[in-house]
């Protein structure tokens, strides 16, 4: 009796952690894949060179992700701050910093 006690207390344990780390690992591929998307929107936003804040989403292919992105003068006059925001869920974002050249 007591020995079927241990084992079910050592299989909660084990499920329980399995469940702990199903949650890190959804957490962390949330992380990259935001990481990635807004890698990608600063890529194009360099290219594009914009000139005033926006948003947006990454379509069906990822509809729970949306982004942010703002302008910022610096102390140079060819050159602006670009925040990227890269947002999910409940208060999760991932924030990225260019530096764009204004042509």
């Amino acid at each position: 009796m007591i020995a079927l006690s241990i084992v079910a207390g050592v299989i909660i344990t084990v499920l329980a952690s399995l469940n702990y780390q199903l949650g890190i690992v959804n957490d962390n591929r949330d992380i990259v894949i935001a990481t990635i998307l807004g890698k990608k929107m600063v890529g194009k936003a360099e290219l594009l060179a914009p000139t005033e804040k926006k948003k947006g989403d990454f379509g069906s292919e990822f509809p729970q992700f949306s982004w942010e992105m703002n302008l910022e003068d610096t102390q140079f006059k060819t050159l602006k701050r670009m925040d990227m925001k890269v947002l999910w869920g409940k208060g999760r974002e991932v924030s990225i910093a260019s530096y764009i050249v204004k042509k």
